[in-house]
């Protein structure tokens, strides 16, 4: 008869953004007695004891078997919580074609995840097949072509905000994950992170997200808990990615300290929610809101980056910006001829010389639409090189792109 063997087990320490379902902690960075846990080593087998180890310690030792952990693992960053291998992504088809693709998609995945979020505030309950079901399709077309449901994006209703809001952010983070390597799974998770990071937001009165005006002091105090509400309403739903309960919960921690609801610091920041955050607070910046007018493209990026490693990630705004472009496509702009006209394409070697679809002229008039490429020194009619003069708000001279896409002129482009 073989010799039975023991397995031989070794301690690590983790930080608490490092821990998973399953992991068995040994030890932890405070006395057990200062605690609400009851036993001294346990493992980890719901969301509720995850998050209280989160909220409780900065580290914890967990056991693991000697022949299956490898120690150099704990030298990785603290926000290291993506696969390490990156995958380089090429486009499929066309923009043209997923654009006609997915326009329809695109409204059927603004409705559903409106329903999502009706269903949650009216009874409590997650459609978590519904959740998927949404991301998939939006992964499924961002593997296809990066540009087009970002594109999509710049159609806006502010009469369903949270909703359009939620399904954008996902769209951002899927194809920011794309930029960034992610494996197909990894996206699919940043998808639903994205799409749920709001959801806190079922909880707060109507009125105050729709008021016209800036809110009192108190309604402030109101609107910043729903990071809260939100890790309540997901902790407790079976089939949810895990990390959209730590994204709805910290989206807007900053890594200076200066964010809420807890205040606390990069280190304690997990990765998918520095993502998320600085996502949902560029789309915030540029939609039109019940009391605010959008700021361009263009500014947003600009007031993001000014806040480089004191609010946001150097790195992860980095690849955003590189991704998202200078001018983001589906933005308009007026060029140094006085004409107008709507990104088609970005062009990730030189942000500031993207493809232009021209649909106003100098008199800010309809015009006969043709396309110029930058990118190729395209003239204008004195024989100088067009050059973006500034980039304009959404809606600006009466331009909604929806228009072009239903009389299937950004098609023909």
């Amino acid at each position: 008869m073989a010799e039975a063997t023991s397995t031989e087990y070794i301690e690590l320490k983790r930080s608490v953004d490092l821990l998973e379902l399953g992991m068995f902690v040994s030890r932890l960075d405070r006395p057990w007695e200062e605690t609400d846990f009851i036993y001294q080593g346990f493992q980890i087998n719901t969301l509720e004891e995850l998050h209280t180890l989160k909220e409780t310690c900065d580290y914890v030792y967990v056991r693991a078997a000697k022949q299956k952990w490898h120690p150099e693992q704990e030298s990785l960053p603290i926000d290291q919580t993506v696969s390490q291998e990156r995958i380089t992504y090429i486009n499929k088809i066309p923009i043209d074609q997923e654009l006609n693709h997915v326009r329809s998609a695109y409204k059927d995945a603004c409705s559903q995840t409106a329903a999502i979020l009706d269903t949650i505030r009216l009874s409590g309950e997650l459609d978590v097949h519904q959740v998927n079901q949404v991301v998939d399709d939006c992964v499924d077309s961002i593997l296809r072509n990066n540009s087009a449901l970002v594109w999509l994006t710049q159609i806006r209703n502010k009469d369903n905000y949270t909703a359009e809001h939620s399904l954008r952010v996902c769209i951002y983070a899927i194809a920011l994950g794309r930029e960034l390597g992610f494996r197909e799974l990894e996206l699919q998770n940043i998808g639903v992170c994205g799409l749920l990071h709001d959801v806190g937001k079922v909880r707060i009165p109507q009125e105050l997200l729709m008021k016209q005006g800036d809110l009192s002091e108190e309604e402030i105090k109101i609107m910043q808990q729903h990071p809260i509400y939100g890790k309540k309403l997901l902790i407790s739903k079976s089939g949810i990615f895990p990390g959209a309960v730590d994204v709805a919960y910290c989206h807007h921690e900053r890594l200076d300290g200066s964010g809420y609801p807890r205040g606390i610091t990069a280190e304690r920041i997990p990765y998918y929610a520095k993502i998320i955050g600085i996502l949902d607070s560029y789309d915030s910046m540029i939609s039109d809101k019940p009391y605010s007018k959008g700021m361009t493209t263009l500014d947003a990026c600009r007031h993001i980056y000014q806040c480089k490693n004191t609010l946001y990630d150097k790195t992860i705004l980095g690849h955003f910006i590189h991704f998202i472009g200078i001018y983001a496509p589906g933005s308009l702009v007026e060029m140094n001829t006085g004409e107008v006209g709507i990104i088609i394409e970005t062009n990730n070697e030189d942000g500031i010389k993207p493809k232009i679809l021209l649909v106003l002229g100098s008199d800010k008039k309809a015009k006969n639409k043709r396309i110029i490429d930058l990118k190729k020194g395209d003239i204008t009619f004195t024989n100088t090189l067009y050059i973006i003069k500034k980039s304009l708000s959404s809606g600006a001279y009466g331009i909604h792109i929806e228009n072009y896409l239903d009389d299937g002129i950004l098609l023909e482009t």
